[in-house]
């Protein structure tokens, strides 16, 4: 093994440990998980930065944002005289709080209100920064084993939560969490974070079905017998397109159980989404023709009107009534310190000053994580917002592409639509400020980036080949054509 190849395996192995880490304790929400992923990041990171190589491969417009959003923390840890201080919006209070504590006003104060909040967002950040740059920076291969294990989380986190929800409190797999026996949370403590992260992998587990159903079929012709079409189930794609079925199955019975609002909503999102990129793809071109797309589209049709009454009457949202309140106060929070914001992490600090006197509850996030980065961050962070939204939606143009797909490609737009789902879910939750959430989110958005030239490789190893079999065929000589007699005509005579 070369050490290129001992530095990718290196790479991979610290991810997967990640990966696996980051949900099993709270999330990672707790100190001591926490500080062991950040560890870990540190340690992927290192070995980025000592093989440079690896992130040239990482445009440059992507490291940039990277970048930035690390300053951003690191900003805010900026130390400023008292004076220039209390000039900044949201700061003209801090001379008589720094005079009832006692504290000095001639010596320097960092920009953010609450440093300590700061410094900890920046430790928090290393995570998703180091699993999205080195998913990015891994061979296809390395890349698709770790989609797997996603999907092997998955299934692990549903059926622990399906188990919770039958067994109830009394149950030996019983883990405390906000909503008692009364939702499905697995791991987590809140059953809209589980909701998250399947939703998440559900299109990508969708996505690799779509790829393998049918692929054995004569090479994808469409005009090949039905019986043939369906004799792939004994074959090992057909095991493999059996297990990715029950993957979706298990995941989304796990999403309605967790009697999440939003979560079984951007499901039914993600099902259409899914219909709409995959039904005239089955199996790379596909091999099932008109009515197997028709086929696909009545199904998904069904289901979508079978959870209907299910989000209805089966879901619930505790902070239904909530959010709206919490909304416009985080808003003037937002105006009072804009353009500079409060600091990045500070929102459970600053934001009890502006906590309207009716809300009888203790908030410790906004309910929508845009408006919370916004608070925390200011300008820099409104611009880091547009600036990931314009890459994912720019992403799509070359994701995206005609012609046949391959595995690697399904996967990528399954996880373009993962993604979207929490981009939305994140509008009335906070499902990135979960450790292991964001991880994941960072690692679908590697996935997603990942330059992929797949379908073009092949096709130049294609024309390789058949330049190669046309200039190794020997050519055989053709026998000369006799020159026909003449004709005795009456004319001669």
């Amino acid at each position: 093994m070369n050490v290129s190849s001992r530095h990718n395996s290196s790479i991979y192995w610290l991810l997967v440990f990640m990966l696996l880490f980051a949900p099993l304790f709270r999330a990672g929400n707790l100190p001591l998980p926490l500080m062991v992923l950040e560890m870990a990041a540190l340690i992927v990171l290192l070995l980025l930065f000592l093989h440079p190589e690896k992130l040239d491969s990482l445009k440059t417009g992507y490291l940039a944002w990277v970048a930035t959003l690390f300053l951003l923390p690191v900003a805010g840890l900026i130390a400023l005289p008292m004076d220039v201080l209390q000039s900044l919006p949201g700061r003209g209070f801090l001379e008589s709080v720094y005079q009832a504590a006692g504290l000095s006003l001639e010596q320097w104060r960092s920009l953010s209100l609450v440093p300590h909040n700061s410094e900890a967002a920046l430790w928090a950040l290393l995570p998703p920064i180091a699993v999205f740059m080195a998913a990015y920076s891994l061979p296809r291969n390395q890349v698709m084993r770790l989609i797997y294990l996603m999907l092997g989380m998955a299934v692990f986190q549903a059926v622990l939560s399906l188990m919770q929800y039958g067994g109830g409190m009394g149950a030996a797999l019983y883990i405390p969490n906000e909503y008692g026996m009364h939702a499905a949370a697995g791991t987590y403590l809140n059953k809209d974070h589980l909701a998250g992260f399947l939703e998440m992998v559900f299109p990508v587990a969708l996505a690799l079905l779509a790829a393998n159903v049918g692929q054995q079929v004569g090479g994808g012709v469409a005009s090949a017998p039905w019986r043939q079409r369906l004799s792939f189930l004994g074959t090992l794609k057909g095991h493999q397109t059996t297990v990715f079925a029950l993957v979706g199955i298990v995941v989304l019975l796990a999403l309605v159980f967790t009697r999440s609002r939003s979560g079984i909503a951007l499901a039914m999102i993600g099902l259409f989404l899914v219909m709409i990129a995959f039904s005239r793809r089955l199996g790379g071109s596909n091999v099932y023709g008109t009515y197997g797309t028709l086929l696909v589209v009545i199904m998904v049709m069904t289901l979508e009107i079978g959870l209907t009454p299910i989000l209805d009457r089966f879901s619930e949202d505790a902070m239904e009534d909530m959010r709206w309140q919490i909304y416009a106060s985080t808003l003037k929070g937002i105006m009072d310190n804009f353009p500079v914001g409060s600091g990045a992490g500070t929102y459970p600090e600053i934001y009890p000053h502006y906590q309207p006197e009716g809300l009888d509850a203790f908030v410790n996030h906004a309910h929508n994580d845009y408006l919370e980065w916004v608070f925390d961050g200011g300008i820099v962070a409104l611009v880091l917002i547009l600036t990931g939204l314009f890459i994912y939606a720019r992403g799509w143009l070359s994701v995206w592409m005609k012609g046949r797909w391959r595995t690697f490609r399904y996967a990528q737009v399954g996880a373009g639509i993962g993604l979207l789902l929490l981009i939305l879910h994140s509008l009335v939750d906070f499902n990135l400020h979960k450790p292991a959430n964001a991880i994941w989110f960072a690692f679908l958005l590697g996935v997603f980036l990942h330059e992929n030239r797949e379908e073009q490789e092949i096709s130049e190893k294609m024309r390789k080949r058949v330049k190669t079999k046309r200039m190794n065929t020997p050519v055989v000589p053709v026998p000369a054509m006799r020159k026909p007699r003449n004709r005795v005509t009456m004319k001669d005579w």
